[in-house]
């Protein structure tokens, strides 16, 4: 059983990672990024709304990336105000405080998980004048199982250790959560079974 896992665990790092480079040969836009900066003096999301307040959820949908590994590319970004030409923060790190068994999260265009069991769990962004969209990246998250939503696969995560643009500490975040769900059509496919094997089930009672 043990070594079962084992394999399973290797197999789903090893499609993630190849995921991974792939995506990195892709060019993403900005829609739907995570935007970091700094809010009442502490790091913060400040876009997208409903994972900058309260409840700090953001509900992501996971699909099938290869069959049995499912997933999603989550965009990170710093935040500019209107106006202004250089972002809130110059650095911060991302340090996972909870996730899922089975969940992975993966730097695109890397090969080792960043988050999860076992994983380092901190993943530190820094602005580079000479390279603006440097700090542009994307994590995969990805899990051999489909969650539901009544069982949802989690990632939960705060801002530590990050410098405003004048290089001045600021506080540490609240703690916000990605939530991971399935796609509409997994949920409708799911659906579908379950009326499958529940008409299944009533043609053998009236057999019997």
């Amino acid at each position: 059983m043990m070594m079962k896992q084992w394999l399973t665990f290797g197999l789903m790092i090893a499609l993630t990672a190849l995921l991974s480079v792939s995506f990195a040969q892709h060019d993403h836009d900005h829609e739907g990024d995570i935007y970091l900066g700094v809010l009442d003096g502490s790091a913060a999301v400040i876009e997208p709304h409903e994972l900058a307040e309260p409840p700090y959820k953001l509900e992501l949908t996971f699909e099938e990336l290869l069959p049995g590994l499912f997933g999603v590319d989550v965009g990170w970004d710093f935040y500019t105000e209107e106006g202004m030409s250089h972002p809130q923060l110059r650095r911060v790190t991302i340090r996972q405080v909870f996730i899922s068994d089975g969940l992975f999260g993966v730097v695109e265009g890397e090969t080792d998980p960043i988050f999860g069991v076992g994983a380092p769990g901190v993943w530190t962004l820094e602005y580079d004048p000479s390279n603006p969209e440097a700090v542009h990246q994307h994590i995969i998250f990805a899990s051999t199982t489909l969650p539901d939503h009544d069982n949802p696969l989690l990632f939960q995560f705060e801002l530590v250790n990050a410098l405003d643009w004048d290089g001045n500490a600021v506080g540490s975040s609240v703690v916000y959560t990605l939530e991971f769900v399935p796609e509409p059509a997994s949920l409708t496919a799911l659906g579908a079974g379950l009326l499958v094997l529940g008409v299944r089930r009533r043609l053998r009672r009236r057999i019997a």
